[in-house]
């Protein structure tokens, strides 16, 4: 657990010192939206940029530090640093986002706006608003970040049955819902529509209406960072396993 957190620290550092000096080409793109359709009468599905003009909030979405839901919500928290940790470490799931400097950067970036909210009990997060699109010359990565990123607090990120009811939630990918490995493979999945490949096209397709896409867009990211998701668990049951071994002989 201490080298998990010395490595997220460090992705810390590398995030501050990147992009304000480095990010070109911002560009609008407001036509996006990585969602499903809107429900009648909910604003918070609404695309829209308020009162505040496109080119204070493409600022603001550039500038955009850590979010408050960090130091807000425990579970946020967890899978926040949790999926910092495994972007920031060289391996099969961090070079699929671009390597380590990119892809914790990125992701620090586009969850700086990031909120929970009651939404539709099968939508996971919704990405909506404002996009800007940049390039930044220093990691040779292409990516966008979104006006809004809502976590649903109805959802599989927090729950396992549908609010009211007793049917249970879906997991994504194999993860059961409401555990430490869907939350960070849906963090990790937004992520993916989020940078572009090499080939010019967004890691991950865009899915918000098609179902079927997305959950094939998260089975791509469970068999690319997989390995990674599931040895957060194996390093908490180890971490459990020596604090329990240490109150034990603390009593005997």
């Amino acid at each position: 657990m201490r080298t998990i957190g010395l490595l997220v620290v460090a992705a810390i550092l590398m995030i501050l010192g990147f992009e304000n000096a480095n990010a070109t080409a911002i560009l609008a793109d407001p036509d996006w939206n990585e969602e499903m359709p809107n429900p009648e009468g909910t604003d918070d599905f609404n695309n829209s940029a308020g009162e505040t003009s496109a080119e204070a909030k493409r600022a603001e979405l550039i500038s955009a530090g850590a979010s408050p839901l960090v130091a807000q919500d425990k579970l946020f928290a967890s899978a926040y640093f949790d999926a910092l940790s495994i972007l920031a470490t060289n391996n099969g799931c961090s070079d699929f986002f671009g390597g380590p400097a990119a892809a914790a950067d990125i992701f620090a970036k586009l969850m700086g706006n990031v909120s929970k909210k009651p939404l539709p009990a099968m939508i996971a997060v919704h990405m909506t608003g404002l996009t800007v699109q940049i390039t930044n010359d220093r990691t040779k990565s292409q990516y966008r970040l979104f006006d809004r990123v809502l976590i649903n607090s109805e959802g599989a990120f927090y729950r396992n049955r549908v609010p009211r009811s007793l049917a249970p939630l879906p997991g994504v990918g194999s993860f059961q819902a409401n555990t430490k490995e869907v939350r960070v493979l849906m963090l990790l999945h937004e992520l993916g529509h989020a940078i572009k490949g090499d080939d010019g096209n967004w890691l991950l397709p865009d899915d918000g209406k098609n179902s079927d896409l997305s959950r094939k867009n998260s089975q791509k990211i469970e068999d690319v960072c997989g390995r990674q998701i599931k040895a957060l668990r194996d390093q908490n049951l180890k971490h459990d396993a020596q604090q329990v071994t240490a109150h034990e002989a603390k009593n005997d």
